[in-house]
């Protein structure tokens, strides 16, 4: 009879919980991952698109410096042109990196946020619902 009565209320206790609720948690959580992951994607596309263009423009660059000058002291000149065009080459490449940082990480906190509210409330509502099973079953 004691196993009847525990088997009973394992079943019962299993009765309690709607699978479909966390079933709808669950996916839920893999939205946010996928969600999360196109994020990642596109910042990591816009960095790579970033990085090829600066490396082209730096070939450039260094194709126009090591041309042959008629005169000694364009070479002077040419080095001192090829410094300040790098210089401003690397100031645009960190702040374009900068802003997909900071672009990725307000969207990667603001999916956050709203994931854990999402699954929080579903969470509390299948708790809530668990709650009224067992309140009927003691009725």
């Amino acid at each position: 009879m004691a196993k009847q009565n525990t088997k009973s209320a394992a079943t019962d206790l299993q009765n309690l919980f709607d699978p479909q609720g966390y079933q709808d948690i669950f996916q839920s959580w893999a939205q946010t991952g996928e969600r999360m992951m196109g994020i990642a994607t596109e910042a990591a596309t816009r960095s790579t698109d970033i990085a090829s263009e600066s490396a082209k423009e730096t070939f450039s660059n260094l194709r126009e410096v090591s041309q042959v000058r008629d005169e000694p002291a364009d070479y002077g000149k040419a080095y001192s042109d090829f410094a300040q065009k790098q210089m401003n080459l690397f100031m645009r490449t960190a702040q374009s990196m900068s802003e997909i940082g900071q672009k990725t990480s307000a969207e990667a906190t603001g999916l956050a946020s709203q994931a854990g509210e999402d699954l929080g409330n579903k969470v509390a509502a299948n708790t809530q619902s668990a709650a009224n099973t067992a309140a009927k079953k003691a009725s």
